[in-house]
């Protein structure tokens, strides 16, 4: 009986430092994962995603071995970010402030991830589709309670409020033009929300 224990209590011994490892490989990947589909887009291959995670692409294919399901992991983590800044928005007792902080955050993840965004339903499947909505009824929530208050304009419905979030990439996307390091893209969002300010 006690001879069986001590190799027991060793077994789990060795077991849990492996569990932890994983554990934290499994999240270098994903924080790479981001960092290299925010700059070379969904098509961004394993081996990058290995070199920028510091790891070998055996580690990312075994931690996701199907693309979709990497990629529904690097959509659902940007989405959760965002949704804890809704969150933090609606908490705001400044109407004003939550909305700036909200927009903010979603002008500068929409800067810095451009093009995610309309592969959304079609790589991430549902549970993505389901984060996306809840993030939508929370920046809802945030722009009208905004409006409500008479912090933000009213001649505006809050789709074309969320539109102007992607502002600050159009620069990047369409004229290939690169943010002014003066500048950057804080400077256009003090311009988009002195437009967006009621009064």
């Amino acid at each position: 009986m006690n001879t069986k224990r001590p190799a027991a209590s060793q077994a789990q011994g060795t077991a849990m430092p492996v569990r932890v490892d994983a554990q934290r490989n499994a999240a270098r990947v994903l924080a790479a994962a981001r960092r290299a589909v925010a700059s070379a887009g969904l098509d961004v291959s394993y081996h990058e995603i290995a070199r920028e995670a510091g790891v070998g692409v055996g580690t990312v294919y075994r931690r996701y071995p199907e693309r979709d399901k990497l990629m529904a992991a690097v959509l659902s983590d940007i989405l959760t970010e965002l949704i804890a800044t809704a969150h933090q928005g609606l908490d705001c007792d400044d109407a004003w402030e939550g909305f700036s902080l909200l927009f903010t955050g979603l002008a500068l993840r929409t800067a810095q991830n451009a093009g995610l965004s309309g592969s959304l339903d079609q790589h991430g499947g549902p549970a993505v589709a389901q984060r996306r909505h809840e993030l939508l009824d929370l920046a809802r929530r945030v722009i009208e309670r905004a409006q409500d208050q008479g912090r933000l304009r009213r001649d505006l419905a809050w789709q074309d409020v969320l539109r102007l979030t992607g502002a600050p990439a159009v620069q990047g996307c369409v004229l290939g033009l690169e943010p002014d390091p003066a500048h950057g893209h804080h400077f256009v969002l003090t311009v988009l929300l002195d437009g967006l300010r009621a009064g």
